[in-house]
């Protein structure tokens, strides 16, 4: 028959059955050499119909290929069961883009302003098993886990502090893959916290383990520290609404030469944080103690101390990235 009557037969348009004709998903049963007319047979209406259906379902030109030539009902299966996938992936992705958009409606479409120089907002922590640590750290502290960046595959989730944009933004990743270049060692950072007994025995009930008790220091609040079950040091110090981080312990060979290196690199503030009667103790501070926007990155030379973490893996945002690679790499960074 003509493909024409082909058309009609099987509500697929011209222009479509030439484009599977020029890529292979359907080929008519004959081509005049002189005209170039195609004409099809019978038995072909059914494929026909069938590729019209999966292309309505959005199916791609690859996975009907692959369903026409199956072997068996699971091979075609498989093929549109993960198609279902995708198509559930992109309903949830324009969901979230419908919530956006009226975000923006509501609250206006003033964008946040990236603050100037470099300021910490995230940390990573190693762990065993990532289902347990979410477990663990929401029954502890009562930490929100929520997604923090979508793809067109999937969604990554952390526990998420504040609101990207402002002072008080932070995000607290877990990583249980040992075959990820970046995975830290055991990590050291503290929350600030409204009562440090409070939240000393809820970690502990949560299965923290302890490593110093509650207890009042000279030059700083109430505060205590636990480590979780896979390690990392968390200390809790005294002066929050509920819990939210407020510094991050790196360690380094030499404090001296990792100061410079951090001064240099990042235009970091390196100040006394902690005033006793024998000495002061210093570290680079960003913000104003009882501000959002306070955090304290302590450098850690000391390889006898017990709170001595690991290779640590933090970030920084800021205002213009490839000026920031740049100097850092001359302070004497490695390109990762």
């Amino acid at each position: 028959m003509s493909i024409g009557r082909f058309a009609r037969l099987t509500g697929v348009s011209l222009h479509a059955l030439r484009h599977y004709d020029d890529v292979g998903l359907l080929m008519p049963a004959e081509v005049d050499a002189a005209s170039g007319y195609r004409r099809y047979r019978s038995d072909q209406i059914r494929p026909a119909k069938l590729i019209r259906a999966l292309r309505w379902a959005d199916v791609p030109i690859d996975g009907i290929r692959t369903v026409l030539r199956a072997d068996s009902d699971d091979d075609a299966r498989a093929v549109l069961t993960r198609h279902r996938e995708r198509l559930r992936r992109e309903r949830d992705l324009l969901a979230v883009r419908i919530d956006d958009v009226t975000r923006l409606l509501e609250r206006g479409m003033e964008m946040p302003a990236i603050p100037a120089g470099c300021h910490p907002v995230q940390i990573k922590l190693a762990v065993d098993d990532q289902q347990k640590s979410v477990a663990f750290y929401s029954a502890a502290f009562g930490l929100r886990y929520d997604v923090s960046r979508r793809t067109q595959n999937r969604d990554f989730s952390s526990f998420q502090f504040g609101e990207y944009g402002r002072d008080d933004f932070f995000l607290l990743w877990l990583n249980d893959d040992p075959e990820r270049c970046d995975r830290p060692g055991p990590s050291n950072f503290s929350f600030l916290v409204d009562d440090v007994d409070v939240a000393y025995r809820r970690a502990l009930a949560a299965g923290a383990h302890e490593a110093v008790p509650p207890r009042d220091a000279e030059g700083m609040p109430r505060h205590s520290a636990v480590t979780d079950p896979d390690g990392n040091w968390i200390g809790l110090a005294q002066g929050g609404t509920g819990a939210r981080p407020v510094q991050i312990m790196i360690s380094v060979d030499d404090a001296h030469a990792a100061r410079a290196f951090y001064q240099e690199a990042f235009g970091l503030h390196y100040e006394v944080a902690r005033r006793t009667k024998e000495q002061n103790y210093s570290s680079f501070v960003f913000g104003e103690y009882g501000r959002d926007d306070f955090f304290l990155l302590w450098l850690l030379d000391d390889p006898d101390r017990l709170d001595r973490p690991g290779p640590s893996n933090f970030s920084f945002l800021v205002d213009d990235l490839d000026a920031v690679h740049r100097r850092a790499l001359a302070a004497g960074a490695t390109e990762m």
